[in-house]
């Protein structure tokens, strides 16, 4: 078992750099756009997102929250890491994973800046709360997924081109590594179904009463 998971992480080590490289850079710039954003909005826009957020936390202090459904909070968990998957079945991967990463870095650093605006210092603690703890889980494997994709549709790109050198990584190393991932993501919707509210709850109170 341990020599089959190792094996599952065996890809070409030349590639894995510079994949990685392109997308962290590619999710840094769009997050840094998703907070130049948040710093620009104004006026009748920042009124009406603080008093959304103000409505927000009053009612997870309260405890009127609703958990998301199921089926609907799996799919904000998958949609990414499985556009990143689906992504590495074909060539155009190679420009549609960049551009995956980066509106991932925009929406995400929007929504972390906008609680941070809303409410100061301590809107990092309620942004660690709703984006911290399944981010911790789920960004790790979209990097892993990505790599992985963005490694076949470059193999993709170069046969396409006629050069026939390139490798694709599909296989049963590949499917192991998936698997892998979503038991992490299931490990991620249980944490923010479970651990979550709870702890926004709490956050809730310390920041409506300071």
């Amino acid at each position: 078992m341990r020599r089959t998971i190792v094996a599952a992480w065996n890809v070409p080590a030349d590639g894995i750099a510079p994949a990685l490289v392109i997308l962290s850079v590619c999710l840094g710039a769009g997050g840094l756009t998703g907070c130049l954003l948040a710093a620009r909005v104004g006026g009748a826009g920042e009124t009406s997102l603080h008093a959304y957020l103000e409505a927000f936390l009053a009612a997870a202090q309260g405890g009127a929250v609703d958990i998301p459904a199921l089926w609907g909070q799996v799919w904000d968990t998958l949609r990414w890491p499985l556009a990143a998957l689906l992504l590495g079945f074909t060539a155009l991967g190679v420009l549609g994973l960049p551009v995956l990463f980066a509106v991932r870095g925009f929406l995400l650093a929007f929504s972390i800046a906008s609680f941070v605006r809303a409410f100061g210092g301590t809107g990092w603690l309620l942004a660690c709360l709703v984006f911290g703890i399944g981010g911790a889980l789920s960004l790790p494997v979209l990097f892993v997924l990505g790599v992985q994709s963005f490694l076949s549709a470059r193999a993709l790109a170069a046969r396409v081109r006629g050069d026939g050198k390139g490798r694709v990584l599909w296989g049963r190393d590949c499917l192991i590594r998936c698997a892998m991932c979503g038991g992490v993501l299931c490990v991620c919707i249980l944490l923010e179904r479970t651990a979550v509210p709870a702890l926004l709850s709490g956050a809730a109170g310390v920041l409506l009463n300071r």
